[in-house]
C-alpha cells in the first residue's frame, strides 16, 4: 500500500529536499513539483492527502523543521521564537512523496504508518520533531482525485449507467467514496489492495442488477490505466495446502514458497492456478514487471509474490555495499567479494547486491517459479546467470562433477533451486573459485532463524563479514530481540570453532537495526545487521 504525503517547501530548500527524498526512494515521480499557495495545505487536507510544511530554518538552527498547530493543517507562514523569520515573500512548492507499506499480510494501522514515516523523515534529516513536535494531518492513504484514473473510470462507468436509464436507487455515487483509491500498476497488471472494497461494501456498491455490467467497468479501468489485467491482492497466507498445490487449501502446511494463494484475478487471462513449473508452462504463464532503483524485477503474480514495501531495504543495501569496501584478494588470485541470498525469491535483495558491485551472488530458492523470475529479471538487467537445479544436478553434466565449472565463469548469479540447508556443502566445494563471501542475506518472514546456522557456515572463514537477518518484531521488543539475536550468533560461532580448530575467533555484534516497514499493528519488519569479524587470534 502507498501512503502519500505532500511536503510544502520554501523555494530555496526544494532542490535539497528533493535530492534527499530521491536518494531514499521516497520521491513520487508520477506527480510534478508544483507551486503551493497559502491555502494548499487546507485544500490537500480536504482531499485526504497528508501535509507537512517544511519551514526554512532559523539562523540559530542547523536543521529543517516542520510545524503543526492544534491538529489543524500546517500554516504556511510561520514565526520562529528564537529568531525573527520573515516568510511573506517566500515562494512555496509542493513536493510529492510516497511511502510504501507492505499490506500483503493484512490491514495496516494508519497511526502506525504515520509514526513510521515521521521517523523516516526525521532520520534522513527532513524534519526535526525534537524542535517543536512536528507531525502530520489526515492519515488516510488515498490518491489525489485529479491524479486517479481509477476513480475517473468508475465515475465514467456510473455516468454510462445513468444514460442507459438505470434507476438512481439501483446504485449510489456516495457509497463509492468509501473505497480506498490506492492501487499499484505492475505492467501490464493493475493490483488493487485487499481493502479496495469489502464483501459487504461490494454488495452495496454493485447490487445484483449491475453485476453483468462489471466487465464494462474493468475494460474502462484498463483503458484509463493502460493495463490488460486486474487483480485484487490478499494477504500471503502463512499456511497452505502443501508446497506443490499451494492454491487448493485442504491440508494446512507452512507456506514456505510464499505462494500468493489468495490473489483474486478479476479481469484478463492469468492462467491455471495449479500450473506445473515447466519450461513449456513458463512460456504460457502471465508475467509482470516493475522497476525499483533502476533494477528490473519480473514475476508471475499467480505463482509467486512481490512486495513493494521492501524498497527501503533494497535502497539501503545499495549504499551499504560500496564496492571499494568489499574488495579483498582470495585464493584464486583475483579480487572482489561475493554475497549469498538464502531466500532469493525473484531477486528482491539479490539484485541489489549485484547492482552495488559484488562480483558473485549465490542464490538459494525453492519455488521454481521464483527461480524463473530471478533468471528473467537478471537477463533484463544485463546480468549473466548459471542455473544449478535441484541438488546441483544438471542435465548437461554428470552429477559427480557438476561443480567442475561452476563459479569459474563470468556469470554474476549462481542459482540453486534447492533447500538452503544444502548451501554450506555446495559453497564448501566452490570457495576456491569464487571471491570471499562477505554478506549473507536471510530475508524470510516472520523469522529467518532457521537459516542462521547456515549463514555462519557460508561466510568467509578467514575474513568474516555480515549477516542481514530479517524478522517481524514487536515495536516494544526490538531492543530486547537485538540482544537475543547477538547471543544466538555468538553461540553459533562457538559451535563452528569447535568443529574447526584452525578457525579464527570472530567478534559478534549488531552494527545496525533497520526498521524496514510496518508489518502489522505494533509489529515492524526489521533487519539486524550482524557483523562477524575476526579478532585475528587463532584458537589453540
Amino acid at each position: 500500500m502507498a501512503f502519500y504525503l505532500s511536503l510544502i517547501v520554501a523555494d530555496k530548500e526544494v532542490k535539497t529536499i528533493k535530492t534527499t527524498l530521491e536518494a531514499h526512494g521516497l520521491f513520487d515521480k508520477r506527480v510534478k513539483i508544483s507551486p503551493a499557495a497559502p491555502a494548499a495545505s487546507a485544500a490537500s487536507a480536504e482531499r485526504s492527502i497528508s501535509v507537512i510544511v517544511i519551514s526554512p530554518p532559523c539562523q540559530s538552527s542547523n536543521s529543517l523543521w516542520a510545524k503543526k498547530r492544534n491538529g489543524e493543517p500546517t500554516e504556511l507562514l510561520s514565526k520562529c521564537s528564537s529568531h525573527h523569520c520573515s516568510h511573506e515573500k517566500t515562494a512555496w512548492f509542493s513536493i510529492p512523496t510516497v511511502f510504501e507499506v507492505d499490506e500483503s499480510d493484512g490491514e495496516i494501522d494508519p497511526a502506525e504508518a504515520t509514526k513510521a514515516r515521521e521517523t523516516v523523515l526525521e532520520r534522513i534529516g527532513i524534519i526535526d520533531r525534537s524542535c517543536i513536535g512536528a507531525s502530520v494531518d489526515n492519515h488516510t492513504p488515498v490518491e489525489v482525485e485529479e491524479q486517479s484514473p481509477l476513480k475517473s473510470a468508475i465515475h465514467e462507468w456510473l455516468d454510462r449507467l445513468r444514460l442507459e436509464g438505470l434507476e438512481e436507487s439501483e446504485f449510489s455515487d456516495v457509497s463509492w467514496d468509501k473505497c480506498k483509491w490506492t492501487y499499484t500498476v505492475y505492467p501490464p497488471m493493475l493490483l488493487l489492495p485487499p481493502s479496495f472494497f469489502s464483501e459487504d461494501l461490494s454488495q452495496q456498491l454493485i447490487p445484483e442488477p449491475l453485476k453483468h455490467k462489471l466487465p464494462e467497468l474493468w475494460r474502462l479501468i484498463c483503458r484509463k490505466l493502460k493495463v490488460t489485467h486486474i487483480a485484487i491482492n490478499k494477504p500471503i497466507p502463512l499456511e497452505v495446502a502443501n508446497a506443490s498445490a499451494a492454491l487448493k487449501g485442504h491440508v494446512h502446511e507452512p507456506n514456505t514458497l510464499r505462494s500468493p494463494a489468495n490473489l483474486t484475478p478479476v479481469h484478463g487471462v492469468f492462467g491455471e492456478a495449479d500450473l506445473a513449473a515447466t519450461e513449456e508452462n513458463f512460456q504460457r504463464a502471465f508475467w509482470v514487471s516493475t522497476v525499483q532503483n533502476d533494477i528490473v524485477q519480473v514475476w508471475p503474480p499467480l505463482y509467486t509474490m512481490f512486495s513493494r514495501g521492501n524498497i527501503r531495504e533494497k535502497t539501503r543495501l545499495l549504499k551499504l555495499l560500496s564496492p571499494a569496501s568489499q574488495t579483498h584478494s582470495h585464493s584464486s588470485g583475483s579480487s572482489g567479494s561475493s554475497a549469498v541470498d538464502l531466500y532469493a525469491g525473484i531477486g528482491y535483495f539479490a539484485f541489489s547486491y549485484a547492482k552495488a558491485g559484488l562480483n558473485k551472488v549465490l542464490c538459494w530458492e525453492l519455488n521454481r517459479w521464483s527461480v524463473e523470475g530471478l533468471r528473467r529479471g537478471a537477463k533484463k538487467n544485463g546480468w549473466a546467470t548459471k542455473m544449478v537445479l535441484e541438488h546441483g544436478k544438471r542435465s548437461d553434466t554428470p552429477s559427480n562433477d557438476y561443480h567442475s565449472d561452476i563459479g569459474s565463469g563470468s556469470e554474476r548469479f549462481l542459482i540453486f533451486n534447492e533447500s538452503n540447508r544444502n548451501a554450506a556443502e555446495s559453497i564448501g566445494r566452490l570457495r576456491s573459485r569464487i571471491p570471499p563471501i562477505r554478506h549473507v542475506n536471510c530475508g524470510y518472514l516472520p523469522s529467518s532463524t532457521s537459516s542462521w546456522d547456515v549463514a555462519v557456515q557460508v561466510l568467509d572463514p578467514l575474513q568474516g563479514g555480515w549477516i542481514h537477518c530479517h524478522e517481524n518484531v514487536g515495536v516494544q521488543d526490538i531492543d530486547q530481540r537485538k540482544c537475543e539475536v547477538v547471543e544466538m550468533f555468538r553461540g553459533l560461532v562457538c559451535q563452528g570453532h569447535e568443529a574447526d580448530s584452525g578457525a579464527y575467533r570472530f567478534h559478534v555484534e549488531c552494527e545496525h537495526v533497520e526498521r524496514v516497514k510496518t508489518y502489522a499493528p505494533g509489529v515492524m519488519h526489521v533487519v539486524f545487521d550482524i557483523s562477524l569479524l575476526p579478532e585475528k587470534i587463532p584458537l589453540s
